[in-house]
């Protein structure tokens, strides 16, 4: 059944190209492991030799932990070699550190500043700082500020973001779906019903509500019926997914047919607990399986696609998006216009939109050439 389930799935959205920006990697050997490598330390700078006479990018991730903010944080770093002096901050998931570590940047001398925000609703009060430190731009990134007004109230307020958490997860729910019809095998029971369980994010990102259901309402708009077995937050970390999928294993254990979560640090989570009871085996062809999909499309989660262990994942570009801030910031301290020199646009929401796409065992190229230097 594996074999069958791992060779479909064609869906997803064409990767616009970011041009007048250096194909800057985002890679590093500890990359987006959340404690390691001065992400979650204090800083990681970048500048090349001449950095001291650079402009100062004040950067800073809401938590290392989370593998995706660590590859954009990486991202960022490279992308401003030779055009600014960075540090990436990690918020440790507290916005009063957070709000302290953009303090520190104002008064080292940031000539702007980029944040993944611990907590949305403090964006007010970060405008305001940026403000009374001279009118500096700030770009918010990864977790979009939805609040009405809020960007619109300060000229110098941008987001880089991906193209909506509704839209990732909806190519996530329409895999599960190209698996499901392909595949009678998944249907385990013969009921006709998906018995799925579902990994949620952090309750208060703005991405964690819109995948949870964007990924079930676009299974069952293909006409699949879910038998949802269990739904709970994983908070975006693998060691809290483990044990949620710890608990579903041991209660629902052959019953599960499919595994979705709305990124892959839950999806690797839900591997390692599943493995241990005996599933998705590396190197075996047992029957004993159940298809996995994440979003994301990280360098270890491109491991386990490729092995056979995870059945696929969504693309949310780190790279480019890190790309895309540091060249949005060269352009804001210049005088430019936000996207002067991007095949980007903003959007009413004054964001950047970088998309989605389905990645399987038939296309990991594509996802590895975001990470390749």
């Amino acid at each position: 059944m594996r074999r069958k389930v791992l060779s479909l799935l064609l869906c997803g959205a064409m990767i616009i190209s970011l041009s007048a920006c250096g194909d800057n990697s985002s890679t590093g050997e500890n990359a987006g492991k959340g404690t390691q490598d001065g992400v979650q330390e204090t800083s990681q700078e970048a500048g090349g030799k001449d950095s001291k006479d650079l402009p100062i990018l004040g950067a800073g991730i809401y938590s290392a932990s989370d593998n995706f903010n660590s590859y954009i944080g990486k991202s960022i770093v490279n992308a401003s070699d030779g055009i600014f002096k960075t540090n990436i901050e990690d918020g440790q998931n507290d916005q009063s550190t957070q709000t302290n570590q953009v303090d520190t940047m104002i008064a080292k001398g940031a000539k702007v500043i980029a944040l993944s925000v611990c907590d949305t609703t403090a964006a007010p009060a970060l405008i305001e700082k940026v403000k009374a430190a001279g009118n500096l731009p700030i770009i918010f990134f990864n977790k979009e500020i939805t609040d009405e007004g809020v960007i619109d109230s300060y000229e110098n307020a941008y987001q880089v973001t991906s193209t909506g958490g509704d839209y990732g997860a909806a190519i996530e729910g329409q895999m599960v779906a190209d698996a499901w019809k392909a595949n009678p095998d998944m249907d385990k029971n013969g009921d006709g019903k998906l018995q799925l369980v579902n990994l949620m994010g952090d309750p208060g990102h703005t991405a964690s509500q819109p995948r949870a259901d964007y990924v079930k309402s676009t299974i069952e708009d293909a006409g699949i019926e879910i038998d949802l077995l269990a739904e709970d937050t994983g908070m975006w970390v693998t060691a809290t997914a483990k044990d949620k999928m710890d608990a579903w294993i041991s209660k629902y254990g052959d019953e599960i047919e499919c595994i979705v979560a709305a990124n892959d640090a839950m999806a690797l989570g839900a591997l390692t607990s599943i493995e241990a009871a005996g599933y998705n085996m590396k190197g075996t062809e047992s029957e004993k399986y159940i298809p996995i999909i994440g979003i994301d499309a990280l360098p270890e989660m491109l491991d386990k696609i490729e092995s056979g262990e995870v059945m696929g994942s969504v693309l949310q570009d780190a790279k480019t998006q890190g790309q895309v801030i540091v060249k949005m910031a060269e352009n804001l301290i210049n005088g430019k216009d936000a996207c002067d020199g991007m095949d980007f646009k903003l959007d009413e929401a004054k964001a950047v939109r970088v998309p989605y796409q389905a990645i399987t065992k038939e296309n990991l190229d594509v996802a590895k050439s975001t990470y390749a230097k």
